[in-house]
């Protein structure tokens, strides 16, 4: 397993995923910065928008790159396909855990140059939770590009993410969602809205009760998707 991430991470030296996960957390950061938003407005930004985005890419530039060849760089050694998938999962997470500590570090530096709103215990816990609960993401982009193209999984994991956020405080079951779960973390964490407004005082939302049962259920989210698609491409032959 270790020797099919370290390939992951020799394949993408030439691709620009490297970059990609060191540019987006400083894009998500400039935004707020320039429009006054702080670090309220880049933590906005970033989980509704930057962090899903940029899961979706790297995740389908991770399969490009073998349907380019059909598939012949992996299928054809005598690895386990099992392997060869959850060694995928597992090297975009250690992008995620880079990105997202990319992001952590950005929002410290902002506290100093402008109002710092977001406490250093609310900002490590942020990060840590968004990089647990965005993971399912991760499966499901992999099998959308695998089984269609990149178009496919941006426009579907952006467009569930701003579904998620755009039925918060609906009885919608987008809001139950693993998506729309995300949103609801960040209220009691944060004391954010996903729209990057303050939480009103004495609000339910800042009832944190519920966080760990969340968590949970993106945990379960993630290992059905993984599980599931580890099985559709063991099943994949050479194109």
């Amino acid at each position: 397993m270790i020797d099919i991430i370290k390939s992951e991470f020799q394949k993408s030296k030439r691709t620009s995923i490297n970059k990609f996960i060191i540019i987006t957390p400083l894009l998500a950061l400039l935004f707020s910065f320039s429009w006054g938003g702080g670090q309220n407005g880049a933590y906005n930004w970033w989980y509704t928008m930057f962090l899903p985005g940029m899961l979706a890419i790297i995740s389908s530039q991770v399969i490009i790159m073998e349907k380019k060849v059909g598939y012949k760089g992996i299928l054809l050694y005598p690895t386990d396909k099992k392997d060869i998938w959850l060694g995928k999962i597992i090297y975009i997470s250690i992008l995620t855990i880079i990105t997202s500590l990319i992001f952590m570090m950005g929002i410290i530096i902002i506290g100093f140059v402008d109002e710092p709103v977001i406490p250093l215990k609310a900002n490590i816990l942020a990060t840590i939770i968004l990089i647990i609960t965005f993971l399912f993401q991760i499966p499901m982009s992999l099998f959308l590009t695998a089984r269609f193209n990149m178009f496919v999984t941006v426009l579907f994991n952006i467009g569930m993410t701003i579904f998620g956020v755009v039925n918060f405080g609906t009885n919608s079951f987008l809001k139950f969602s693993p998506y729309g779960i995300i949103s609801s973390l960040m209220c009691p964490i944060l004391k954010i809205l996903p729209n990057g407004l303050p939480v009103p005082e004495n609000s339910p939302l800042l009832n944190g009760n519920t966080i760990l049962r969340d968590i949970f259920i993106n945990i379960v989210a993630f290992l059905i998707l993984t599980i599931l698609t580890t099985i559709w491409f063991k099943k994949k032959e050479v194109n």
